[in-house]
């Protein structure tokens, strides 16, 4: 854990060939993207690096990380669409965007993400509407999106989604 430690610079590509678990770097200054070589951290749990200066495109190789629990990205200048490959990160328990410059719609294959707790998309830059496959999380406790860019339309039904307490 680096976090709240006014480190500066980029996130080092080497740390790809490392058996890291969790990685937090967690506001700090940090710039440039995010290195496509994390992907290949197969042990890695938790990718916490909110509350930076980070930009780009997510790589779409992250969607190959087997066993990512916690995806957090708030609060940077992230940009793009969500690759498509994170389709298969059904893993994830923990996904959060939000305070960044994304584009294109809120993906469909959140729904694939049938393990996801907390969901938290505000003022990601994406646009709506909220995909209905949202309401087959039954495991999402908590449900944060706001400022969604597009035209207005109907709020998917949540009547599974007993164990939900935020909303």
């Amino acid at each position: 854990d680096l976090s709240r430690n006014y480190i500066n610079g980029t996130i080092p590509p080497e740390w790809g060939s490392m058996k890291l678990v969790n990685i937090s770097l967690l506001g700090n200054r940090l710039t440039g993207s995010i290195p496509k070589e994390l992907a290949n951290i197969t042990t890695l749990k938790s990718l916490v690096l909110e509350f930076n200066h980070m930009s780009g495109t997510l790589p779409p190789q992250l969607g190959n990380l087997p066993n990512i629990e916690r995806l957090h990205l708030t609060s940077n200048n992230f940009s793009g669409e969500l690759p498509d490959t994170f389709a298969k990160l059904t893993t994830l328990k923990d996904f959060r965007i939000g305070d960044n410059h994304f584009s294109g719609k809120i993906p469909n294959f959140i729904q694939n993400w049938t393990n996801l707790q907390k969901l938290a998309i505000q003022a990601s830059g994406l646009s709506g509407p909220i995909p209905r496959g949202i309401a087959s999380l039954e495991k999402l406790t908590d449900l944060r999106i706001s400022d969604l860019n597009g035209t207005e339309a109907t709020f998917p039904p949540l009547n599974d989604m007993t164990k939900m307490k935020i909303l």
